[in-house]
């Protein structure tokens, strides 16, 4: 799984205008919280990642433990910007994020060791009138031991 610390020190430079201080944030709040939280910023672009609140067992073979976590690339829209423009400046963004990450060493990054990197879905979003892009998700499995001890 990834955290936001290690999030923003592989961002940091990766991408022009970002300032990973304050322009990558964390929200444990689900799709709504995180809605509401990209409502009061005043900051652009904006990378949120969302902490991992589910998860799936899976028990053959062996024992995994699945999670998701996303990561939302949002940009404001000024009132009289093309959105679609933007959208597709988050789009580019998002590929370049993947990239990042697909690009890292695992034996490096024990961050990315569980990541099921074959399948990223993707998907636009809006959060209010004034912010517009995209959210991805990332899989990870985590072999666990879920024999029983009774």
């Amino acid at each position: 799984m990834l955290t936001l610390p290690y999030l923003k020190s592989i961002l940091s430079g990766e991408i022009t205008g970002l300032d990973t201080k304050k322009n990558v944030i964390e929200s444990a709040g689900g799709y709504d919280g995180i809605i509401a939280l990209i409502q009061t910023k005043n900051t652009s672009p904006l990378i949120v990642l969302e902490n991992s609140e589910v998860g799936e067992f899976s028990v053959r073979p062996g024992g995994f433990d699945k999670t998701s976590q996303s990561i939302w690339v949002m940009k404001m829209v000024g009132r009289d910007a093309d959105r679609q423009a933007v959208q597709n400046d988050c789009r580019a963004m998002m590929k370049h994020i993947i990239s990042v990450l697909i690009n890292r060493d695992e034996k490096e990054d024990p961050e990315l060791a569980q990541w099921e990197w074959d399948r990223i879905p993707y998907g636009t979003r809006n959060a209010g009138a004034n912010f517009t892009g995209y959210e991805f998700t990332l899989y990870f499995s985590e072999d666990v031991d879920l024999s029983y001890h009774g």
